[in-house]
Parts: C-alpha cells; sequence; structure tokens
C-alpha cells in the first residue's frame, strides 16, 4: 500500500499542469469577455469543470506526495494550503459562472482575480519545494530580490584560474555537491532530513546516517551512495538526475579520505600531481593545472617524520620552510665537533625530494661528497662555503637543474669553473668571494657576486690592517 501511495503521489509533478492551465486560462477569459461587446462563449463553464476535476486530483496527488517526507514541513503545508484554496475558488467560480449564471465585471474581476493569484501563490510555492525558494530570483537584481523579501546575493568567488590556489571545499568539493546534491537536499527539501546545503550540515548527516566520516570511506553515506550501481534503489542522486562523473566521486572520496578539510588550498594541502589532474578533470573547467608550490617546486606529500627524527639524530637541524609547504631548510649545525662523514652526506638521501634549502657550510665538505649532493633533484639554495671544494667537486653540481642560489665563498674554485655555473639554468647568484675567482669575470656574468670581504673593528691605537683581497 506504501509503494502506491508513493507511486500515486508522483504523479502529483504530471497533473498539476492540467489545472494552472485550464484555471489561468478561464479566469482570464471571464475577466476578458466582461469587459468585451461580445457574448460570452458557453464552453467556459466546460472549463471551469474540468479544472475544478483538475485542481481536487492535483490537490489530492500533491497530498499523497506529501506522505513521502524529505520536505520542510512547513514549505509543504503551506503550499497544501494555497493548493486547497485554488481548489475552493475553482469551485465558486463554476458554481458563480456555469450553476448560477452570475454575470458582470465585479463577479469576473473578483474571482478570476482571486483565482489568478491563488493558482500564482501556489505554483510559486511548488516551485519552492522543488527548486529552493530562491528559484525565481536567484538571477535578479539585488533591488529586486530585496523586494520579494531575499537578501542580496553574497559575492560570487573569483573563478579558478590555477588550481593550487583553489580551496578545497567551497572551490572543490561544494560546487560537486551542488551540482548533483543540494537540490534535493537543502532547508527546503530536505530528502531524508539530511542537508549538504553547507559543510555543518554536511557533518550532521540524516535519517540513514552520517553523510561524511573524515578518513572512514565505509561509514560515509554519501562515498557509499554514490559508488553503488546506477540501478540500485540507495543510488544517489536519484530520480534519473545526472549522475556524478567517476573523477568526480573519487575527488568526493579523496576528500574524505584527506579527513574532508573545511577549508585551506590545494597548494597548502601538498597535493600529488596525479590527484591535481584528476580534481581538474572532476572540475570539468578551464583551469591551470599547476603542480607547483609557492616555491616554483613540485607538490609533495609531507616526509614521514621518522626521517626527519633520523635527520635531527645525526647532526642536521631540518626545518619545514613553511606550513604551506613539505620541503626542508637543512643545515649541519655541530661546528667545531663533527666533521661531516660519508654516513651524514648519504642520510640526506633519504629526503631526497623534500631539500629545497642545504647549508653545509664549514663542515669540512669533500669533492666526492658533491656526487651524492648533486642527486638532490629539488635543491633551490646551496652553501658549501669554507670547505675544501674545488673545481673538480663542482662539476658534480651540472645535474642541479632547479638550483637558484650558490655559496662558494672561501672555496678553492677558479676561473675554470665558471663554464660550469653558466650551464645551470636557473642560477640566479653564486658567491664567490675569498676564491681564486677572478674579479672581471662579473663582467658578464651578472649572477656572480664578488665582495672583498670585511675588516674586522681594531683598537685606535693599533695600525689598521686592510681587508684581504680576493686571490688572483
Amino acid at each position: 500500500m506504501e509503494d502506491l501511495i508513493l507511486l500515486l503521489g508522483r504523479f502529483h509533478v504530471v497533473a498539476l499542469h492540467f489545472p494552472i492551465g485550464m484555471l489561468a486560462l478561464v479566469a482570464a477569459l471571464e475577466i476578458y469577455f466582461s469587459f468585451s461587446p461580445r457574448p460570452r462563449p458557453t464552453v467556459l463553464s466546460s472549463i471551469w469543470f474540468l479544472g475544478l476535476l483538475a485542481a481536487v486530483i492535483t490537490s489530492g496527488l500533491g497530498y499523497l506526495l506529501s506522505l513521502s517526507g524529505g520536505y520542510n514541513e512547513d514549505a509543504v503545508n503551506l503550499h497544501l494550503i494555497w493548493g486547497a484554496a485554488t481548489t475552493f475558488i475553482a469551485l465558486i467560480g463554476w458554481i458563480a459562472f456555469s450553476l448560477v449564471d452570475r454575470r458582470g465585471k465585479a463577479w469576473s474581476l473578483v474571482i478570476g482575480g482571486v483565482q489568478l493569484a491563488t493558482l500564482s501563490a501556489a505554483g510559486h510555492l511548488g516551485g519552492n519545494l522543488t527548486h529552493g525558494p530562491e528559484f525565481l530570483f536567484e538571477y535578479a537584481p539585488d533591488s529586486v530580490r530585496e523586494l520579494a523579501g531575499f537578501a542580496a546575493k553574497p559575492a560570487p568567488r573569483a573563478p579558478v584560474s590555477d588550481l593550487a590556489a583553489a580551496d578545497v571545499f567551497s572551490d572543490v568539493i561544494y560546487p560537486l555537491l551542488e551540482l548533483r546534491c543540494v537540490t534535493c537536499h537543502n532547508p527546503s527539501k530536505s530528502k531524508g532530513r539530511l542537508l549538504l546545503d553547507t559543510y555543518d550540515n554536511i557533518l550532521l548527516g540524516g535519517d540513514s546516517g552520517l553523510a561524511i566520516v573524515p578518513g572512514n570511506l565505509s561509514a560515509s553515506e554519501l562515498s557509499v551512495r554514490i559508488n553503488l550501481a546506477p540501478a540500485h534503489d540507495d543510488y544517489m542522486p536519484s530520480g534519473g538526475k545526472t549522475p556524478f562523473t567517476p573523477a568526480q566521486a573519487q575527488v568526493i572520496d579523496w576528500w574524505i579520505l584527506s579527513g574532508a578539510p573545511a577549508s585551506g588550498s590545494l597548494a597548502a594541502l601538498n597535493i600529488e600531481p596525479a590527484t591535481l589532474a584528476l580534481i581538474a578533470d572532476a572540475m570539468d573547467s578551464q583551469v591551470t593545472v599547476s603542480n607547483l608550490n609557492e616555491l616554483g617546486l613540485p607538490f609533495l606529500p609531507k616526509l614521514p617524520l621518522a626521517v626527519i627524527m633520523e635527520l635531527e639524530n645525526l647532526g642536521f637541524d631540518a626545518t619545514p620552510i613553511s606550513e604551506k609547504t613539505a620541503y626542508l631548510d637543512i643545515d649541519f649545525y655541530r661546528l667545531g665537533e663533527d666533521v661531516i662523514s660519508e654516513e651524514h652526506v648519504t642520510a640526506l638521501l633519504r629526503a631526497r625530494d623534500h631539500i629545497a634549502r642545504l647549508n653545509l657550510g664549514n663542515s669540512g665538505l669533500q669533492d666526492h661528497h658533491l656526487a651524492v649532493i648533486a642527486q638532490l633533484p629539488n635543491l633551490l639554495n646551496l652553501d658549501i662555503s669554507k670547505n675544501p671544494i674545488s673545481d673538480e667537486g663542482i662539476r658534480h653540481l651540472r645535474n642541479l637543474p632547479q638550483l637558484e642560489i650558490l655559496n662558494l665563498h672561501s672555496t678553492r674554485i677558479t676561473d675554470a669553473v665558471l663554464p660550469l655555473l653558466d650551464k645551470l639554468p636557473n642560477l640566479e647568484r653564486a658567491f664567490v668571494w675569498s676564491t681564486a675567482v677572478n674579479l672581471d669575470s662579473t663582467v658578464d656574468r651578472p649572477y656572480l657576486q664578488i665582495e672583498p670581504g670585511f675588516t674586522t673593528p681594531i683598537p685606535q691605537d693599533e695600525k689598521p690592517v686592510p681587508a684581504p683581497q680576493p686571490e688572483r
């Protein structure tokens, strides 16, 4: 019996077009012919009866549909009241114009005008139930929206031009839910008492359980239902609505597994390039799929804490460059106690991809150690100053395409190293003072910085000692 009620109730959305068309037409014609010299057509009486019959049937089907639940109770009751009023006025019109043969402008204007008003109100409230209360005025100017009792439209979010800057919920997840889910899960039409219109409401869940459980797909009803076979009774979105694409479903699952963050840029989440490409596919928009963070380096997941602790225990200070990136700034800080060893240098390979800045100045670094350093593909800033490094060691660094800053002061390099530095594509600065590099070499190499060194303050009664000059 319950299935029969639900089946019949669904026909409300088909039947409602008949009373709307017929009653609006007959009400308008009654007003027209009351002012027209032409005689009133007798067929209007039949249209009143058919419109009344259609209104009775439609109202009954609407009541059956309301029993299925999933709608705002106050909105449903208001729609039912105006639907009943429409039917009652249709009855009055049929009796007045057909049975007792009332005529005249006053009768036509009152009954016809009220009939048009109740039809409009009932239709509008029905549209609100289906599409939300702001459907008619969603794109209206703010002045019109305010007259209709709605707040001014919020300022639209700037379109996403680079995924790195997109907000994970506002720009990625919510637009997908709005596209596929919110029409049935909003304050006016909350099927299963589930609201998906805000982040907080999503967390509340509905009659079937929690929509999302951060980190747990099997316990998240949203994930379970959008991944069912389309023919399944519990598949969402239901009712033949356009389903999520495979990419969209995967992105929602990724979001849940990532802890369902309420905000944060994709750059801050250190998303892998493959996931970024998946998100771009799900959004189906012309965005730049940048896999570079603010350092100009590929996004990487955070390095396991155990690896960082291993480096710390060996005498390195491993610090994240910022909260938004997984890249590290590493210093060998046991100056004056330990000289860097093979074990130290080799250990850096455990954080191979995550090292962006490396300070090994005055550590006893040797030429052959640079063959290991050259295996750090994302190294941007390297300080190997005050070490016995020669031209031969620098040859290894030609495999560092990202390198931007290189500190070589107080090393054993000569002019022979300059052609090697010229081939580093991103090199912006190279400090070579207190080396055998010729001062004249800077003329055609703006990235080179050769300085005379510094003087040490001395007592006034002693003779000043000139600052050391670069070796020639």
